[in-house]
């Protein structure tokens, strides 16, 4: 049997389909309320414990981000991956955080548009 589609169903079908790549990566309800507890020092499996897995990994290179080691970063969507990927330095668009060489944390970064409590 042949499913058929036709008329404004098969164009509204085609449009939402060809959509979805296009859609911002969200941080999960999880990191949005945990980040705020990553501190320096930590590290990666803890971070990978309270956090979850991230979206993405970068090596760091001393050259442009004056250190090696890694970045993870969640919620990334097609713009912080393309910023991760071109330039250096943390994506606006993503929670980041950087470990050195021995995987503990030295510094992180919420997205631009989070707002960050005092501690």
């Amino acid at each position: 049997m042949m499913l058929r589609i036709a008329g404004p169903r098969l164009g509204l079908s085609l449009v939402l389909l060809a959509a979805l790549p296009l859609l911002p990566g969200c941080a999960s309800q999880r990191v949005v309320d945990r980040f705020r507890d990553v501190s320096v020092g930590m590290t990666r499996d803890e971070v990978v414990a309270l956090l979850g897995e991230p979206s993405s990994k970068w090596p760091l290179n001393p050259k442009f981000d004056g250190m090696t080691g890694e970045r993870l970063q969640w919620g990334d969507g097609l713009s912080s991956l393309a910023s991760s990927a071109v330039y250096h330095g943390k994506p606006d668009r993503a929670y980041c955080v950087d470990f050195d060489d021995a995987g503990t944390v030295v510094s992180k970064a919420a997205p631009t548009w989070v707002e960050q409590p005092e501690r």
